[in-house]
């Protein structure tokens, strides 16, 4: 009998019984004949067994008997209910329906309408049988792939983590698994699976490869469980334990037999790495949301008319560093959205799914051309208001910061979020951090998280880079290989902590516009270059910190354990006695350099005194058993992944040897360890915990001698997982122990194992003993554990002034970064004011010098004179002749300059700039259906459309992509709107000569050029130094030799050359075609156009 339907007959036919029907309530099955009751019993009790439906669930409605399973038997159990009830037991006086439900949990109620009832169970098979067929952990992964759809499930089982059926199949060829099958009652399943301490391999894969959402579902022990085993388990587990199950008991039912419960309790994505190996610890991991909010009137132009170009959106961004506690927000714009996005460079972008199909459908569709990992979401309205297309008052707005207040004040450090901390954030911005804490909380389901509170970044307080500039100056990745070596921020970097080095990269990528800042961090490297030996003192002490707000985000997550302690231990120490360090050194030198004594004054005022905590932690954790537990597992781990890697054929060359089967695990003692990172006194508890456990340790080595002494030296006190606590004998010693009837008033020993030559014996005493150990020693681990929460609740009070501590490390690590460039680049303190000028003597490429130097060839250095004089330099030369160097080593000097940065030139005196323009290159989108042209129109557009008198701009080569006509046109308009309308200082490279005459009437333009000098033989070399006037040759023909292209076809290109020169056929004899003489660009190249052509009234 295989299902439901196969026993419904045979219910039927007992049920229809006469004398069933006619007998009273207690003898149903009294009263069939033997075959029908055993019809009976068998098919329910197999169907029971099938289903593994709870019977609380089977709600029939006319109670008559219970019956309850005993093995694969049914029986009644009237009579057991009825003493039930009529005993002194704590249900005696509860309601018939208390009793009902009490026969409901024991089993099945047969009614006299069982035709009903029967209908009522093939309804709850046919439902349930198929999820009900699989084993637990099966079940709990089916339900939890249904529930996250999107989501690879990777559930722990025992050392272990395994996928099952499709996803198996998927994923199993991707991560280089083996696909196995498990076998189920309701057929085979596939599964895959990996050890756990190869998570962050197959995470890595999984998230930065194939860009996937995974969730973990970990086990607990189930302390609800009737094991006795899972107590124990439970008794010495993390308290966070106790509390996810708590949590949710809606499965508890089904569970509460099972040793350990499941739960998905993290789902990683891109953006929200903490802790995992692979994370870049030099980079941040940033999630970012974007609000979006149509604006409730559109901006028009002067004639009334909507103006097309103007902005129609409030766009509000916060990002956030999971592994660091970083929170940071700003307003953006429509046309600045993709700069900030490439400054803040998120690993996952969070848009609203309901705008997608919008208002904001071309918006998005510019920031998924960016190859950025977007999730879209359906965001709630929880903590925000509903009024999102019109603009609120500052009552409206104050309300909206209550809401958000109130709704997330406990996920910030410290005593809470203060409402004077959200004064300055506008409502946009309160949006975007609703919409990131929203999801962070669906990511991390019951964990308990504490971030730093939000800081507000204003545009105008930093130099803005936009998009293609980041690409093209290669600040932080070169622009052909997309690598961080070459990139600028990698060859500056001289910093010796992970933390510093991020800080750099966000100074870098987004300099101060502020006099003040600047001069204060330049001031820090110049007390450093001046004081060589405190300049090594403090990268001594920075050397011995950690990366400890990272520290601390592990700590806050629950993630924390004794190294973490150990090392946020150590960055406290060293920072106290750097404090102390750089407090002698301000005393001793304030009358010598007043501004440097003032610059590290102001450092030393933000450092916090964290003396109680170190004192604390110290007199807490034994810092040299920890040192020695972690090498221990860094030792076992590398062998273990030497032994996977092996395996896996890395090192198919060397054969590894089969290892012999391990023996049995024996030892002395007992089978819990102590987590033997405390100091015995760091509690009164713990401290007695371990004096008992002495004592009873010597209690065992007592009897042990005896014993030896009594009966013979090879009796030893052992234990295993299989005998428990045992005595083990051999030789002669057998007949001794043997002939001994009592043992120090024991029992007579009990021979458990008897071998040729040993015996195995139980003792009473010695499983006393042993028993007491491991009760103490369980006792210590959980008092040990209960010792480390206190104390992370201690620090996690202290964060904010933790992190404040950290960040003056990070200053001065960057300034020491700096220092250390500056001595070893020669580089010069440069003088910065509000005004234009941009007078640069001897400037340097940074990262090409430096390549240069690597093969023993010097750097040509050149000055640049930009101001109000000369704000526009027209460059022409040959290729390869170091313009598109120029153009780039003298935006650089600016970003490096506001940075803090020490520059690259033997003199540099600098005007601040609020952005940053580059046209520099040229490349194709073919994801955007964009030619190599359109791609330089763009970049152009954006440039003329918003630069500002203070921005530096750099342009090479525009108007390239097209005929050479229309391309000298663009150019020249290009040009004209910078000087007319723009005002920016600008540095213009080109191959177009006759541009020189064209501008030759602007007073503040001037030409320079490099040049090429040709020697005897073909031979020639390139002069890359600038020098005034127009180079009218490109050479052209002297870089394909250099590049290897073949001499015959170098040969037919000089020989047409010759013709086209002879010929005399220049850009003014080409007539492109639609060539009239009447436009604007055919009059500026048949020089037609005066200045008071119609063309030239945008600048006028």
């Amino acid at each position: 009998m295989k299902n439901l339907r196969d026993l419904v007959p045979a219910l039927s036919v007992c049920f229809r019984s006469p004398s069933v029907r006619n007998c009273r309530p207690s003898r149903i099955t009294r009263g069939c004949d033997r075959l029908k009751r055993r019809s009976i019993r068998s098919a329910l009790g197999q169907w029971l067994l099938l289903s593994n439906i709870s019977l609380a669930r089977l709600n029939c409605r006319h109670l008559v008997t219970p019956i309850s399973l005993c093995g694969s038997r049914y029986y009644t159990t009237e009579r057991s209910m009825a003493s039930a009830r009529s005993s002194k037991s704590p249900n005696r006086g509860r309601s018939k329906a208390s009793s009902y439900s009490d026969a409901l949990e024991q089993g099945l109620l047969v009614t006299d309408d069982s035709q009903a009832d029967i209908d009522e169970l093939v309804h709850i098979a046919d439902n349930d049988k198929v999820d009900k067929s699989y084993p637990t952990v099966l079940h709990d992964a089916k339900n939890n792939m249904e529930r996250l759809p999107n989501c690879v499930l990777l559930t722990r089982v025992g050392s272990f983590y395994e996928l099952y059926f499709h996803q198996a199949e998927e994923y199993a060829p991707l991560l280089n698994l083996r696909l196995a099958k498990k076998k189920t009652a309701h057929g085979p399943v596939s599964m895959a699976g990996f050890p756990f301490m190869h998570l962050d391999r197959y995470l890595k894969i999984l998230v930065q490869e194939l860009h996937k959402y995974v969730a973990i579902s970990e086990e607990f022990p189930n302390v609800n469980a009737k094991s006795g085993t899972s107590h124990k388990t439970a008794a010495i587990s993390d308290l966070a334990t106790l509390e996810l199950q708590n949590s949710d008991d809606s499965d508890s039912a089904k569970t509460k037999n099972n040793l350990y419960i499941r739960k998905v309790c993290r789902i990683i994505t891109p953006g929200t790495l903490i802790d995992e190996k692979f994370l870049d610890p030099t980079q941040n991991n940033y999630l970012l949301a974007i609000s979006l909010r149509q604006m409730s009137r559109p901006q028009l132009q002067s004639d009334g008319i909507e103006d097309p170009e103007a902005d129609k959106f409030h766009i509000g961004l916060a990002w956030l560093d999971f592994s660091t506690g970083d929170f940071l927000t700003q307003v953006s714009s429509s046309a600045t959205i993709i700069s900030d996005l490439a400054r803040i460079s998120p690993n996952e972008i969070l848009l609203d799914k309901r705008l997608k199909s919008g208002i904001a459908q071309k918006l998005f569709r510019q920031i998924e051309e960016q190859q950025y990992f977007i999730t879209y979401e359906n965001f709630t309205e929880t903590g925000r208001s509903s009024k999102v297309s019109s603009d609120l008052n500052d009552d409206e707005l104050l309300t909206e910061r209550g809401n958000f207040l109130s709704v997330w004040s406990g996920y910030f450090e410290g005593e809470g979020l203060e409402l004077a901390l959200l004064s300055n954030l506008e409502y946009d911005e309160l949006s975007a951090c609703n919409d990131l804490l929203h999801y962070v909380k669906e990511m991390l389901p019951g964990t308990k998280i504490k971030l730093q509170a939000p800081v507000r970044r204003i545009p105008v307080d930093n130099m803005l880079i936009d998009a293609s500039s980041l690409r093209a100056l290669e600040i932080k990745k070169t622009l052909r290989d997309q690598l961080t070596s070459g990139s600028l921020l990698n060859t500056i970097k001289r910093t010796v902590t992970k933390s510093g080095t991020r800080l750099l990269s966000d100074w870098l990528s987004s300099p101060a516009t502020s006099i003040a800042t600047i001069h204060q961090r330049q001031d820090l490297v110049q007390t450093f270059l001046n004081d060589k030996h405190l300049h090594e003192m403090v990268i001594l002490y920075l050397k011995r910190t950690h990366d400890t707000n990272r520290v601390l985000q592990r700590l806050s997550l629950g993630r924390g354990d004794a190294e973490d302690m150990l090392g946020l231990l150590q960055s406290i120490k060293n920072t106290a006695r750097l404090g102390t360090m750089l407090e002698e050194h301000v005393h001793t030198n304030a009358a010598e350099n007043s501004s440097a004594s003032k610059g590290l004054g102001v450092l030393l005022e933000r450092l916090t005194d964290l003396s109680d905590l170190e004192k604390l932690i110290s007199g807490a954790f034994d810092q040299d058993m920890i040192i020695r537990r972690l090498s221990t597992e860094e030792k076992r781990e590398a062998e273990t992944l030497m032994y996977m890697e092996a395996k896996d054929g890395l090192d198919s060359m060397f054969p590894i040897e089969k290892s012999p089967k391990r023996k049995p695990q024996t030892r002395k003692g007992a089978p819990i360890e102590t987590m033997e990172i405390m100091k015995r006194n760091a509690s009164r508890t713990l401290l007695r915990l371990h004096n008992s456990l002495d004592e009873t340790i010597i209690a065992r080595d007592q009897l042990e001698n005896d014993l030896r002494k009594l009966l013979g030296p090879t009796l030893d006190l052992r234990w295993s997982p299989a005998l428990g606590y045992y005595v083990h004998a051999s030789g002669k010693d057998i007949a001794r122990f043997e002939g001994t009837e009592t043992i120090h008033g024991n029992t007579t020993a009990r021979c458990i194992i008897s071998r040729k030559n040993t015996r195995s014996y139980h003792l009473d005493k010695w499983t006393v003993i042993g028993n007491r150990i491991d009760s103490y020693k369980v006792l210590i681990r959980f008092e040990e554990r209960k010792i480390f929460h206190s104390i992370r609740q201690t620090v996690l009070a202290r964060m904010s002034h933790i992190r404040r501590n950290a960040r003056v490390l990070d200053e001065l690590d960057v300034a020491c970064s700096f220092t250390t460039l500056a001595h070893e680049r020669k580089l010069v303190r440069p003088v910065l004011h509000n005004g234009i000028a941009h007078n640069v003597i001897g400037g340097r490429h940074p990262t090409v010098e430096y390549g240069l130097q690597e093969k023993g060839v010097s750097f040509v250095p050149n000055d640049c004179f930009l101001g109000t004089e000369e704000r526009l330099w027209l460059i022409t030369g040959p290729n390869m002749g170091g313009k598109s160097t120029f153009l780039r080593q003298n935006a650089l000097m600016n970003i490096l300059a506001q940075a803090g940065s020490f520059v690259p030139a033997n003199f540099a005196e600098l005007g601040i700039v609020d952005q940053i323009f580059s046209r520099v290159g040229s490349a194709d989108n073919l994801y955007r259906d964009e030619s190599t042209f359109m791609v330089e129109m763009l970049e152009t557009a954006n440039i003329l459309n918003h630069a500002t008198p203070r921005s530096f701009v750099i342009m090479d080569e525009i108007g390239r992509g097209t005929t050479p006509v229309e391309g000298l046109a663009v150019a020249y308009g290009c040009l004209h709107h910078l000087y007319h309308v723009n005002q920016s200082r600008t540095l213009f490279a080109t191959h177009f000569h006759d541009l020189a005459g064209m501008i030759k009437d602007l007073p503040h333009a001037a030409c320079y050029c490099t040049d090429l000098k040709e020697g005897e033989n073909g031979t020639f070399y390139f002069i890359h130094k600038l020098r005034r006037g127009v180079n009218h040759r490109s050479h052209a023909l002297h870089v394909a030799k250099l590049a290897g292209v073949p001499s015959a076809a170098i040969d037919v290109a000089e020989k047409a050359l010759c013709k086209l020169e002879k010929s005399q056929l220049g850009v003014n004899e080409v007539v492109p075609s639609g060539y009239d003489g009447k436009s604007a660009a055919c009059r500026v190249l048949h020089g037609k156009m005066s200045d008071n052509d119609p063309a030239f009234a945008v600048g006028k």
